[in-house]
């Protein structure tokens, strides 16, 4: 090439005036940052992404202007101890109270004064009889307890009632007696051992004949305090204050000596959105770095310089701030899904500069001049570019066709951002050239030579038998098509999540808790009769579980549960509860351990004789207090009179206070609706008087099979049901389907293209060819590995469309354009182009795979196997093809 060369425009426009271009490039670049920073807002909801006009949002929005904001802060509180989890919560709920700035409502139902008057008539008749049997039972050492709650009171009464027991076989004396012997048993089990919580009051009377705890005993050791937060609506995650409140609240609460044993953490929607967008903002900083180090290292690798990697990522760098500057301006926020914009500028971006610059470098070692290197780069290279980003910008922008919100924005953004990184590439890229043309050494001119199609080796074995390399990858496509097949898409949004996080272990144990289900469906009724009618056909539903509404709180059977009551008021009369006094009389022990330990024995002795089958309870008694006995042994020396005392005080220490308090809850009254508290009102009687059905499911509905089970039956009954389930579903359904009619907008699309391009049939089809073959492999890879699609990396689908057949176009528009067979052009600076375009792409999604979100990382893996698997395509498959069916015309 000779220096009078006839340049472009497009290069002699740039070679006029490199420094104003590059000076006018960094300061829109810089307005850019600016301007994004002071306007770029951040959207979290899910609910910001959808669309608004279809059916479920409007259901949903008419049950939020019914009954208000739905998205609270779940507070799970659990323990052995019913009372001391209700005052973790309670002294917890007047802090929160308090925090008026950020907090607008907190709201403590078991705390209400209406549960501990009226509890009991609330629990199912079957409870109620268990609890009038077992306190009957107990009746005779809970009055000896009351008046003097100790060890010796305890083992001292039961071994007299054993006595007795043996001496006039009274039957209701010995069953009384078995009874009682089956707590303790279960007292001294549980005493020392992994689970280390004394026996409650609750978990004692509260048990049926069959073992199983009542409502009242789960509910009551796992309470719930929702708070429904002031958000900021200008942060990334409007709640975080809020949260960080809550969480201050609880450490100090948990740092008091008689809240110990209260286990508390953090779910709901804006704690799952928090951590969500907390972990992958984190996480996609990180990855962002780790992007653009890799880049450098390939650029520098590739470039085997320090100044065309410094030209290269000044131009990505300013494309990637006036992207932004578009992305604030044209849509003005981004959201969870368009938050990865960043990273797919770095890898896609730099590509078109890439192969400028190789092919600069060719002609540089070809013998060129400075300029007229950057000018035969930019000329051979313009159209492919155009053509190459076309297909990017063409695969995003089918986004914008979508109903998901969300989605189409990405599109918009992203496409714009394509649009911009090329501009870049053809005016500050070559003005950066010619300003660094100076600092460089002359290269020395070498005959460039080509490669050998008939070279022995590797390349043999890769490329000379076109014939049967076809045909096995045929074979492989067909094997492909039973995996690709299997690959689901995951409608689990706790799979998105990073592993082990407290608000996403704690959804999880509200969904498996019947008494307080965080996670339901919702129907409205505009009348009581209607409601009732609802909640008896929801109730009759397989996979429904129960109903709760307001008229939940009017009990049922109230006629039966208060004689029951009654019954219970005049048995315990004479139950007057004491002082706990922790006088262990360390003396006086070993002889009543011995002495009821005797006793013991001789009641299995006589039960023995007399083949009674209450004989097994007493012997598996006895094997658990000899048990207990050896503990205490083994510590005599050093920490048995610290296990008496503990034992001593985690079961009787406030067994005074808890008898008087269910002593005081068995004088409730008849419940009407008119006695069911405001604040329990407001939550299931909307602003016009429509009434609100909570529907809980009877197993978990994260996944897609379960959820669409429960949410088919509840639209038998009302088709408008909504809530956060309604919601997931649909959603999730509209993004999968939106991304699926993206990629076949996105493939029609590229096909239109690859026909502008080449302006022939046959090579538009020989273009498509190693990208179908690099898809299927793609998608086989991703069941292979058990990667599963889910809403964050359903995205690489159309992008791997749009960003893969790139190298189609470089590698058979340089075939068209030069005398080189296609091996040859797979070892030209086009063909290294391609490889290096495919290996910062890789790099920079790549990156995410660093991430603890599950999600992000999801979209790192499948990025990274599409772009392996149709690199693999287009290197080995299109010069099989092209060599077989590419003959020049």
């Amino acid at each position: 090439m000779t220096s009078n060369k006839i340049r472009s425009r497009l290069f002699a426009s740039v070679a006029a005036y490199p420094r104003l271009i590059l000076a006018v490039a960094l300061f829109l670049s810089i307005l850019s940052v600016i301007y994004t920073k002071q306007r770029m807002e951040f959207l979290t909801g899910r609910d910001d992404l959808m669309p608004k006009t279809t059916a479920f949002h409007r259901d949903y929005r008419s049950w939020l202007a019914e009954f208000g904001e739905s998205e609270e802060i779940v507070v799970v509180l659990e323990g052995a101890d019913q009372e001391k989890v209700g005052r973790f919560a309670a002294e917890l709920a007047e802090a929160l109270k308090r925090e008026t700035r950020h907090v607008r409502d907190v709201f403590h139902p078991f705390g209400l004064p209406f549960f501990r008057q009226n509890g009991l008539l609330l629990l199912p008749l079957s409870d109620l009889e268990n609890l009038h049997r077992n306190l009957t039972l107990a009746k005779p050492v809970l009055k000896e307890l009351a008046a003097a709650p100790s060890v010796q009171t305890l083992f001292t009464f039961l071994t007299s009632e054993a006595d007795r027991a043996i001496a006039d076989g009274d039957p209701k004396r010995l069953e009384s007696l078995l009874f009682m012997l089956d707590k303790l048993g279960e007292g001294l089990t549980r005493f020392g051992g992994k689970d280390s919580a004394p026996l409650s009051l609750e978990e004692f009377f509260f048990r049926g004949a069959d073992g199983k705890e009542s409502a009242m005993a789960r509910a009551g050791r796992m309470q719930i305090l929702t708070v429904q937060p002031v958000k900021d609506r200008t942060s990334f995650v409007p709640a975080e204050e809020t949260i960080r409140i809550v969480r201050a609240e609880i450490a100090k609460l948990q740092k008091q000596p008689e809240l110990r044993g209260v286990n508390v953490g953090l779910t709901g929607v804006p704690v799952l959105e928090h951590e969500e967008m907390t972990t992958s903002e984190h996480d996609i900083a990180i990855a962002t770095v780790i992007s653009l180090v890799l880049t450098v290292l390939l650029l520098l690798l590739a470039f085997r310089g320090i100044l065309n990697t410094i030209a290269a990522m000044v131009s990505l760098i300013v494309a990637i701030c006036l992207s932004f500057g578009f992305a604030t301006l044209a849509v003005g926020h981004l959201n969870i899904l368009s938050m990865v914009f960043a990273i797919m500028l770095i890898g896609i971006g730099i590509e078109y500069g890439i192969q400028i610059v190789l092919r600069y470098k060719e002609e540089l070692v070809g013998g060129a001049d400075h300029p007229d290197a950057i000018a035969t780069g930019l000329d051979r290279n313009v159209w492919a570019i155009i053509m190459a980003a076309a297909t990017v910008a063409a695969a995003f922008l089918t986004f914008a066709f979508t109903d998901f919100k969300g989605i189409a924005e990405l599109g918009i953004i992203a496409a714009g951002g394509i649009v911009i990184c090329v501009a870049v590439t053809f005016t500050v890229l070559p003005a950066m050239l010619l300003l660094l043309a100076r600092f460089r050494k002359s290269p020395v001119a070498t005959p460039v030579r080509k490669a050998v199609d008939s070279d022995s080796g590797y390349r043999r074995i890769l490329f000379g038998y076109p014939r049967t390399l076809l045909a096995v990858t045929a074979v492989f496509c067909l094997i492909s098509l039973y995996p690709a097949s299997r690959v689901r898409f995951d409608y689990n949004l706790m799979n998105m999540q990073a592993k082990g996080l407290e608000s996403v272990e704690y959804a999880h144990k509200l969904m498996r808790s019947k008494e307080n289900s965080g996670y339901f469906a919702v129907v409205m009724a505009a009348s009581s009769e209607e409601a009732a009618a609802k909640t008896r056909a929801l109730e009759a539903l397989p996979t429904v579980d129960h109903v709760v509404s307001v008229f939940t709180f009017v009990p049922d059977q109230q006629e039966k549960k208060l004689a029951l009551l009654a019954d219970l008021r005049r048995e315990l009369a004479d139950v007057k509860p004491g002082t706990y006094e922790e006088d262990l009389q360390v003396l006086e022990l070993p002889a009543v351990f011995e002495g009821f330990r005797d006793a013991v024995v001789r009641l299995k002795k006589r039960l023995d004789e007399e083949k009674r089958p209450e004989a097994e309870k007493a012997g598996a008694f006895l094997a658990t207090l000899d048990a207990f006995f050896a503990r205490l042994e083994k510590q005599r020396n050093t920490n048995a009179l610290g296990m008496l005392r503990d034992f001593q005080g985690g079961m009787f220490a406030e067994l005074p206070a808890k008898i008087g308090l269910l002593k005081e809850s068995l004088n409730a009254s008849p419940v009407t609706l008119a006695d069911v508290p405001a604040e329990l009102k407001e939550r299931f009687i909307g602003r016009t008087g429509k009434y609100l059905l909570q529907v809980a499911p009877k197993e978990e509905i994260f996944d897609r099979e379960p959820l669409a089970a429960f949410i088919g039956d509840v639209r038998k009954v009302d088709p408008h049901a909504t809530g956060e389930p309604v919601m997931v579903f649909e959603s999730m359904t509209i993004l999968r389907d939106a991304y699926r009619g993206a990629f076949i907008y996105a493939f029609v699309a590229i096909v239109g293209i690859l026909f502008v391009t080449f302006r022939s049939i046959r090579f538009t089809v020989i273009g498509l060819v190693p990208l179908v073959v690099g898809v299927l492999l793609m998608v086989s890879g991703m069941w292979l590995m058990g990667v599963d699609f889910n809403s964050a990396n359903i995205i690489v689908m159309p992008l791997v469309l749009g960003i893969a057949v790139d190298s189609g176009i470089y590698i058979v528009n340089r075939y068209r354009r030069e005398d080189e067979t296609p091996v040859q052009v797979i070892y030209s600076s086009t063909g290294i182009g391609v490889l290096l375009n495919t290996l910062t792409i890789m790099a920079s999604f790549g990156a995410l795979m660093v991430a603890h979100h599950r999600g992000v990382f999801s979209i790192g893996a499948a990025m990274s196997l599409g772009m392996l698997a149709c690199q693999v395509a287009f290197v080995l498959v299109l010069p099989a093809v092209l060599t077989l069916f590419g003959k020049r015309t």
